[in-house]
């Protein structure tokens, strides 16, 4: 019997509009699997790149836009459905075991889904990295100890999603003047000044906001 490969990296492409062109095409290039959630399909389209799977309702992809993928397998879901289709893909890259998730294209014109395309770095319980890449920036979880190498001077910002337990940060020109964290509180803008920056937390959620190099 053959043994499968294990997967290193999946990319998911939603149908967003805060999306680079060079970026997608760069992180597909070097994934191992890449899934269409839904009108994700149109972009990629545009870019010229196939994926390996299309998930969702379909509502958003024109049947003429589907038929020049007949190769690639579907997913189909009802309208009526419990989850959305970037959740749904998320939750089909998680069983395919990788080590990383990339989100692309899922965020954009309309907040109430660039929010909960944050929620969904949280919701489905996964050991591996999973981020969200936007034209200018990225965005990850924060779980207990977690360090940035080669990061000096770029701007980033903290959002607590719960209360936090014993939060320390090390590397940041500024910094909480309290360890226990609300989820009213907040980092907007600070800045890396040290080689690396070092964030632990004991316990909570929180995710990080960390725009590319150059974005002041």
């Amino acid at each position: 019997m053959t043994e499968t490969k294990p997967l290193h990296r999946i990319v998911i492409v939603g149908g967003g509009e805060d999306w680079q062109k060079e970026k997608i095409i760069s992180f597909c290039q070097k994934g191992d699997f890449i899934i269409a959630a839904d009108n994700g399909l149109l972009i990629l389209h545009q870019i010229h790149i196939t994926p390996d799977l299309i998930i969702g309702d379909l509502d958003s992809v024109s049947a003429d836009l589907l038929k020049k993928y007949p190769a690639v397998p579907i997913e189909k879901f009802p309208d009526k459905k419990d989850f959305s289709d970037l959740e749904l893909s998320i939750k089909k890259a998680i069983t395919m075991n990788p080590k990383e998730i990339i989100l692309l294209a899922v965020t954009g014109n309309y907040f109430d889904h660039s929010y909960a395309s944050i929620i969904n770095l949280f919701r489905n319980r996964y050991n591996g990295a999973i981020k969200i890449i936007t034209s200018n920036a990225t965005i990850f979880p924060i779980r207990g100890k977690t360090t940035l190498l080669h990061v000096k001077g770029r701007r980033f910002s903290l959002f607590p999603l719960s209360k936090i337990k014993n939060f320390t940060m090390e590397g940041a020109q500024y910094q909480f003047s309290k360890k226990n964290l609300q989820v009213t509180d907040y980092s907007l803008s600070n800045v890396i000044v040290g080689e690396r920056l070092k964030i632990n937390v004991e316990k909570g959620l929180l995710f990080c906001v960390l725009f590319d190099k150059g974005w002041q």
